[in-house]
């Protein structure tokens, strides 16, 4: 099902649900008011200046808020319910918000949103944030499309360096989903830093510093694109750049477990005239030990050596990726590796099977298993994208819903 379908037939289930379990609230920054009910008559007036009037108090479980264009400002919540609260963009509408912020709470839906610092003032930060002020769960960002901006061709590298980030799934978050959204032109595109987080089907393109973060237990990571990584070390980045990394929440002591990441598609670059390229890892997960995670299906285009890279892993298992170069990358030959550091605890235990990679790294793990491990071929790789971005455009749409991007755009590798 097409993501515009997928979100429109949300947004209809919650108000047919909501008619017999909650009810319906409307938004409008252009003809509403603090004083009005919110029915669609007498609107609340913009989300934001709604929340700071504590009009979103009023809202129990089963209730939706339908938000219709204009500017609804930054917007600050907090709360728990106790059952899903949605707050989404009217059918039709295409509402607009500097910014959103759930500091603590649970059981809160946002779908269809605009989110840009565009839409208010600059700030420096994170576009979206939930869970970083406290205790939340069971929060879900759908189908929205975050940016710093639309424009970048005037960027300077320090621009790119300076840029806001994406959404920030917080510390004190537990089962936040993130799915279906598009991310653009921001310095990291998202950070994973609750438990048991879900970040599935969403775009994660241009960005200068990394795709994505994983830092707590029970990440699942599946059928999302990253692409198109900005800004080198040569001009002044010292980060190295990671479409996905992983690394320990409190670095250098404890363990990461139980982390799935399957079935992405993760490019380098798609132009190849791209202003201030940068050589992008594929899956880059060097902080360890990493207990338990599960890594299948990835489709990695990368200009560095450390395609698909899990160092101090044990028990993993690395099945069915395809690595391929990026043509232009030099003496560059991205691989599959297992790697160790020392006094960390070593790779031991793992699986690696059917995948295709320029080569295979594996000797840290002296009890690996390891069988139909090939060489990559243009040919077998190209099938594997294709088939890759035929099973997300199958669940999520091959184009977002909000912003009309595609997954990817021109050919396959340049």
């Amino acid at each position: 099902m097409r993501l515009a379908v997928a979100i429109l037939a949300v947004v209809l289930a919650t108000q047919a649900a909501a008619a017999a379990e909650g009810r319906i609230f409307h938004a409008d920054p252009a003809a509403g008011a603090v004083g009005n009910d919110g029915s669609a008559a007498r609107p609340w007036p913009a989300l934001a200046e709604a929340a700071q009037a504590g009009l979103l108090s009023r809202l129990r479980a089963g209730d939706t808020v339908l938000l219709r264009s204009g500017r609804h400002g930054a917007v600050t919540l907090s709360g728990d319910n106790a059952g899903m609260v949605t707050i989404a963009a009217a059918k039709g509408q295409t509402p607009q918000l500097a910014r959103l912020v759930l500091t603590r709470g649970s059981q809160w839906t946002f779908s269809g949103l605009s989110i840009s610092p565009t839409f208010g003032q600059p700030y420096d930060g994170n576009i979206v944030q939930l869970g970083e002020g406290g205790p939340s769960h069971d929060v879900v960002l759908e189908g929205c499309y975050i940016h710093s901006t639309t424009d970048t061709s005037s960027w300077t590298t320090e621009m790119w360096m300076k840029a806001n980030s994406g959404i920030l799934m917080g510390r004190h978050g537990t089962r936040i989903t993130v799915r279906g959204n598009h991310v653009l032109n921001t310095r990291f595109g998202l950070n994973l830093c609750c438990a048991e987080g879900l970040v599935e089907g969403n775009i994660i393109s241009d960005f200068s510093a990394d795709g994505m973060r994983i830092t707590r237990d029970g990440a699942v990571v599946q059928y999302n694109v990253v692409k198109n990584c900005y800004v080198s070390s040569g001009d002044g980045d010292k980060n190295h750049d990671d479409a996905i990394q992983c690394f320990l929440f409190n670095k250098g002591t404890g363990t990461v477990r139980d982390v799935t990441v399957r079935g992405n598609v993760l490019v380098n670059r798609e132009d190849p005239g791209q202003r201030f390229p940068a050589s992008m890892q594929g899956i880059g997960f060097f902080d360890g030990p990493l207990i338990g995670f599960t890594i299948a299906g990835n489709v990695v285009v990368s200009a560095a050596w450390h395609g698909i890279a899990l160092y101090d892993a044990q028990g993993c298992t690395i099945s069915g990726n395809s690595v391929q170069t990026q043509p232009g990358s030099g003496k560059t030959r991205a691989w599959i590796m297992l790697g160790s550091k020392p006094k960390v605890g070593g790779a031991s235990g793992n699986t690696v099977t059917g995948n295709q990679a320029a080569a295979f790294k594996l000797g840290d793990d002296k009890t690996v298993s390891a069988d139909r491990n090939v060489a990559v071929s243009d040919a077998a790789f190209g099938s594997a994208m294709q088939a890759a971005l035929a099973e997300i455009a199958k669940r999520f749409g091959a184009k977002h819903a909000v912003s009309g991007a595609p997954l990817l755009a021109g050919p396959l590798l340049h």
